[in-house]
């Protein structure tokens, strides 16, 4: 009985990953017929690296500012250490605009796959066959959509993560002393505890990529 239902579940993954690079597939043919010079679709596994990088420079982002909290306590150069949390900042903010591309790309993708999809199951006369092209279509689209909630989940959490991180930026541009560092000392320690939860909301969506691409032949 288990073996049955890894097997289903398997299968369940290979649907929805099928389904994701004919998605790929239909919007590359698309944007050939109306410009000729079409725009690469993103592999889910670019988006998962994207993902995985995103997690790392999450983790950066946070401890380049807890080394400024650290410098107020001991006297080290705040400029220097603004500067990295400055940069860490910049390169966090321009790799979260990079995977929201791809994931706003995706959901389009989706939308138009799923109606072409339906469009030639209505084109099926066997009866059989048509019923179990559509029980296809809806475990593959359960099990895509379950990706797109793992990316909302992701995108909630880290919404006002990355709103108190600029927050931190504009007030200690304007005001870069001791007093200054020492005045946000929680607001930096709970964007060090928060930056857990989002990172782990970011793992649970790789973590759903990652299985369907599990099924796919290497380089996909």
């Amino acid at each position: 009985m288990k073996h049955d239902a890894s097997k289903k579940a398997v299968l369940k993954r290979l649907f929805a990953a099928a389904m994701v690079l004919a998605l790929a597939l239909t919007a590359t043919v698309a944007a050939q017929e109306k410009t000729k010079t079409p725009t690469p679709p993103a592999k889910l596994s670019e988006i998962r690296k994207h993902l995985g990088e995103l997690q790392t420079r999450i983790a950066k982002t946070t401890e380049s500012l807890d080394h400024l909290k650290k410098g107020a306590k001991d006297g080290s150069d705040l400029l220097a250490s603004y500067t990295k949390f400055d940069n860490q900042l910049k390169q966090l903010e321009s790799l979260i605009e990079k995977v929201r591309a791809e994931s706003t790309q995706m959901r389009a993708r989706a939308g138009d796959y799923y109606s072409t999809w339906q469009s030639e199951l209505g084109k099926l006369t066997n009866p059989e066959l048509r019923e179990k092209a559509q029980n296809r279509f809806q475990d593959a689209k359960d099990d895509f959509d379950e990706i797109i909630v793992a990316a909302d989940e992701a995108k909630r959490s880290l919404g006002p993560f990355m709103a108190d991180l600029r927050d931190v930026h504009t007030y200690l541009a304007a005001d870069l002393s001791v007093d200054s560092v020492k005045s946000i000392s929680s607001t930096i320690w709970r964007l060090n505890s928060l930056s857990m939860s989002v990172i782990g909301a970011v793992q649970h969506l790789n973590g759903e990529i990652s299985r369907t691409l599990e099924q796919l032949p290497e380089g996909n």
